[in-house]
Formats: structure tokens, C-alpha cells, sequence
């Protein structure tokens, strides 16, 4: 009997004890740490998509790019976030070097605490679907300088962590004869590498997007255009999450 009051007392006390303990609810939970994060580039930083658009083929149409998923993987991860996208599609290197010279940008780049960038590939489609590939190489030698002068303008104004994206390969689904698309894939990969080394010379992180992209390239770009799908943007996202952790930024 005295072994059954035993177990009785110590139920009861266990029963006290838990209901003494705060609910999650109750719980006191972490400040968010507030994080301004501003995205500078092109049509795929302002998140275009090619859509069906009757008999007539598709049309783009603006939708989420991957700095609106950035953002949400931000927000779930305990940050207030906001957002200043000075994406411009269709834009070149040229144009962001003059998107620099703006107030709001220069004043949102000092308060940054993290800031993307995709840009180059504008430079360069013009020159596709020409005879004249030293015109293309031409294009990008001088598309490279110019981020590499972006960086640097960048970072005169601000500590703010640094991502650039390298391209993917969104020649897969245009209508280009196999010999061409092989040797300007060649060139895409050139091109990549030449941004990766200005942008780690620069301190800033360089994010690969061209394997993640082939890994399905019809979800990815289901139409003979350059702009992803959602799932697209969504996965190109993906990589550059993966180049910010650990994720330490804001306050």
C-alpha cells in the first residue's frame, strides 16, 4: 500500500511540474533579426515567365523571381526582411553601372545587409545568333569589366554580403542547330568562370546555377525562351540559400 501512495505522489508531482512549464505559446520567442536585402539585375531577378498565350505561342508575364523566394526563405528562417528590388528587365552591364548612380539605389545599398546580382547575359544575346563570334567574345570581355567595375562601386558604400550569379544554360530549349548550341554552351561556361573569378577577386560569393538548372530542364524551361518557370526561380533560389549559410545577417 505504502508503494502504490509512493507512485501515487510521485505521478502527482510530475502532474504539478509539467503544468507549471510555459506552453510553446507562452514561451518566450526570439526577436527577429531585421534584414535588408536588395537584388540588382535583370529580367530574372525581376521574375519573368514565358505563358501560353492562345495559338499564338506565349508571352512573358511577371511573376515571382528568386529574390521574392529569397525573401520568403528569409522570413522563414526568423527575419523580417525587406526588400528592395532594382531589377530592370532587359537590362545590361552598362545600365546597372548607371542604376549605381541613383539616390534610392545608393541609399539602399548603404543600409543593405545582403545584396544579389544577375547580370551579363543581355550583353551578350544579341550577338547569339550571329556569324561573328569574335564581336561575342568581345561582349563579354567588356561585360566582365563592367562587374567587375560594379563591385567595386558596390562596395565603396557598403559591408553587405555579396552574391553573384553565374548563368544557366538557357540556350537548352531555343532553336539553335546542335553544333552552335555546343560551342556556345562551351562559351556560357567561359563566361561563367570568367564571373566567378571577378566576383571572388571582389571578396563577393559566386553562385552556380547551371547544374541545378539541367538537372530538369523541362520543368525549368519549358518553352524556347531563356526565362524560367516558377520552379525555376524557385530552384536558382535554392543555390544561392545554399551559399548563405551560415545565414548571420541583420540585427
Amino acid at each position: 500500500m505504502k508503494q502504490v501512495k509512493s507512485i501515487f505522489i510521485a505521478i502527482l508531482i510530475l502532474f504539478i511540474a509539467v503544468l507549471g512549464m510555459p506552453l510553446d505559446s507562452d514561451a518566450k520567442v526570439p526577436d527577429r533579426k531585421v534584414i535588408n536585402y536588395v537584388a540588382l539585375g535583370d529580367s530574372l531577378a525581376a521574375g519573368y515567365t514565358p505563358v501560353e498565350f492562345g495559338d499564338s505561342g506565349f508571352k512573358l508575364e511577371k511573376i515571382k523571381g528568386y529574390p521574392e523566394y529569397l525573401k520568403d526563405r528569409f522570413q522563414k528562417s526568423n527575419y523580417k526582411v525587406t526588400l528592395n528590388n532594382h531589377s530592370v528587365p532587359g537590362a545590361t552591364t552598362i545600365d546597372l553601372v548607371d542604376k549605381l548612380k541613383e539616390e534610392e539605389v545608393i541609399n539602399n545599398i548603404a543600409k543593405a545587409d545582403v545584396i544579389t546580382i544577375d547580370i551579363g547575359a543581355n550583353d551578350l544575346l544579341e550577338h547569339l545568333y550571329t556569324n561573328d563570334r569574335s564581336r561575342l567574345y568581345e561582349a563579354s570581355g567588356e561585360a566582365l569589366e563592367n562587374i567587375e567595375d560594379i563591385l567595386g562601386i558596390i562596395k565603396e558604400s557598403t559591408d553587405a554580403k555579396i552574391y553573384v550569379m553565374g548563368y544557366y544554360n538557357a540556350l537548352w530549349s531555343l532553336p539553335i542547330e546542335e553544333g552552335t548550341k555546343e560551342e556556345l554552351v562551351s562559351f556560357l561556361h567561359q563566361f561563367n568562370h570568367g564571373i566567378k573569378q571577378i566576383t571572388e577577386t571582389n571578396q563577393a560569393i559566386f553562385v552556380p546555377t547551371f547544374q541545378a538548372i539541367a538537372e530538369d530542364y523541362e520543368t525549368y524551361l519549358p518553352y524556347p525562351d531563356i526565362h524560367l518557370s516558377q520552379e525555376g526561380y524557385q530552384a536558382v533560389a535554392k543555390e544561392f540559400w545554399k551559399k548563405m549559410t551560415p545565414r548571420k545577417f541583420g540585427n
